[in-house]
């Protein structure tokens, strides 16, 4: 996983390693440079690979499948603007 300066960047290969680990979700979050998950900034974001989606309404958030065309350009993309992190336990 290649690492920046604030925190470890999405790849299509750590995409593609979440998928063959059973994961089919990635809870998107908002991301700011010190960290917190906040409010979401338009061009930068944390990502959270989950197995399933919650079932109580109470507890969803923003989702995108795996396997989607948004997450890849994310991933693939160096060019695009968007920076997305993956989500770090403390």
């Amino acid at each position: 996983m290649k690492k920046s300066g604030m925190g470890v960047r999405l790849t299509a290969r750590i995409l593609q390693e979440w998928k063959d680990l059973g994961f089919r979700f990635v809870l998107v979050k908002g991301y700011t440079v010190d960290r917190y998950a906040g409010c979401i900034e338009l061009n930068h974001f944390m990502v959270e690979p989950v197995k399933q989606l919650p079932e109580d309404p109470a507890d969803q958030e923003i989702y995108e499948p795996i396997d989607s065309e948004i997450l890849l350009g994310w991933a693939s993309s160096t060019e695009s603007g968007v920076l997305a992190f993956i989500q770090k336990d403390s």
